[in-house]
């Protein structure tokens, strides 16, 4: 028997799901890579900012992570779906710890260079594009169609806890390193614990057996006909929805002008509030912390009723708390703030997600989440670097001052249409429930 069926029995959905060792196994090495992602994401953050202290090489360093998956993600998920999911999750986060220990050993010996890393990063982002889409699509392969909703939650919430404990313990090993072995050697030993997080997928997707195979696709050579072909049918969908227009559109905004707050950090940290590695990382941290507590509130509500509301009001508290953040220099208001902002994007991300998901006819559902995942996911990477230029000219406030600015205007504008039409948009979802 199972050495987690009690456990199963007495969690529910989430115990069931763990209770099955295929899933369990998956989700051991979900968990490290998920963290080690995140030590990826702050270790970057802080070496750019030491080694360039400009905005700008903040901002590239975020496109550079970020923009493959808008680039790729669509065609990285079809490639996948044809050449296998376990097979492809496996190989992108083996060149991913490749890459991870390059960016370490090039610290060490010297060599690193802005120019350098940019090149890296962009290798890592890559590697990410094709690891995200075929790790998503390898989960129902893995367990129990009956508990599939509750390792999907699993999955979603592992990365969001992630997001939480990610950036404490990367601010813990930049911090450790750089006081022992001095500056910027706490990047490297990052580096390091982050392919050793990633080490724990590869082992766990090795360990697991699809027990749902799902059936063969055509010849990969086909491909980028049939992905271009499906990107061209779904947007033509999403032009002609009124409705799915503007959520789309609103979301665009959300991610160039607001999410992009969280690859500047760094630039914050050290400029405004002037804190070390660790400060940087609980920062982050917080901001993660605020995201898991509007994912739970969310959850437990678990209706339908009343999200378009939420999703505009969402983004217009977003941009307002987002002001308030970058027009005070007290490190605990800003903490506090930060806080905020991290729920109140989620919030608005996950309200968007879900109407967008409702609304769409089951015929176009793969092709416009394709779209909505390149948007929410992959667009920060252009605010990010727009942003970060700007800050170059007029500093990291005043920059990002604006784009919440631009963010509010914007929902103002075509927030008040979608809420106009809230009755319509609702009575789709219920038709579809």
């Amino acid at each position: 028997m199972d050495s987690l069926t009690g456990f199963g029995r007495h969690f529910g959905g989430m115990g069931r799901a763990l209770s099955a060792r295929n899933y369990r196994v998956y989700w051991y090495g979900h968990l490290f890579s998920s963290n080690g992602g995140w030590i990826f994401l702050i270790s970057s953050q802080w070496l750019i900012f030491h080694l360039t202290e400009s905005p700008i090489w903040l901002g590239a360093i975020g496109f550079a992570y970020l923009a493959p998956l808008f680039f790729l993600g669509p065609l990285a998920g079809a490639i996948s779906d044809r050449y296998g999911h376990r097979r492809t999750g496996i190989i992108a986060a083996s060149f991913g710890i490749v890459v991870s220990l390059l960016t370490a050993l090039a610290i060490t010996t010297g060599v690193l260079t802005p120019k350098l890393m940019i090149i890296l990063t962009i290798f890592q982002g890559t590697f990410f594009a094709f690891d995200f889409p075929a790790r998503q699509a390898l989960i129902p392969q893995l367990i129990e169609r009956k508990n599939l909703s509750a390792a999907i939650g699993m999955n979603w919430a592992t990365y969001c806890v992630a997001g939480f404990t990610g950036p404490v313990v990367g601010g813990a090993i930049l911090s450790l390193g750089n006081s022992v072995y001095g500056k910027p050697m706490g990047a490297a030993m990052s580096y390091t614990a982050s392919a050793f997080a990633l080490s724990c997928i590869v082992l766990a997707l090795t360990q697991v057996r699809v027990i749902n195979p799902l059936p063969a696709k055509k010849q990969i050579e086909h491909i980028i006909p049939a992905v271009w072909s499906d990107l061209k049918a779904g947007i033509y969908y999403i032009v002609e929805s009124t409705h799915l227009k503007i959520i789309m559109g609103l979301s665009v905004f959300v991610a160039l002008f607001l999410r992009s707050y969280q690859n500047l950090m760094a630039g914050f940290a050290k400029e405004v509030f002037h804190l070390d590695e660790q400060g940087l990382g609980n920062m982050l941290a917080l901001s993660g912390a605020g995201a898991l507590f509007a994912a739970i509130i969310l959850a437990i509500r678990g209706k339908t009723d009343g999200l378009t509301r939420v999703f505009i009001c969402g983004i217009a508290m977003s941009a307002i708390a987002l002001l308030v953040f970058v027009s005070n220099t007290h490190i605990t208001s800003a903490l506090v703030t930060v806080t905020f902002i991290g729920g109140l994007i989620v919030a608005t991300e996950l309200s968007a997600q879900t109407l967008v998901q409702n609304i769409v006819a089951d015929e176009y559902w793969a092709r416009v989440i394709s779209i909505s995942l390149a948007v929410t996911v992959g667009s920060p990477a252009f605010g990010t670097f727009a942003i970060g230029w700007f800050a170059e000219i007029v500093g990291l406030q005043i920059a990002l001052g604006i784009s919440a600015i631009i963010a509010l205007i914007a929902v103002i504008i075509f927030g008040r249409k979608l809420l106009a039409a809230r009755a319509e948009v609702e009575a789709k979802i219920q038709e579809a429930e």
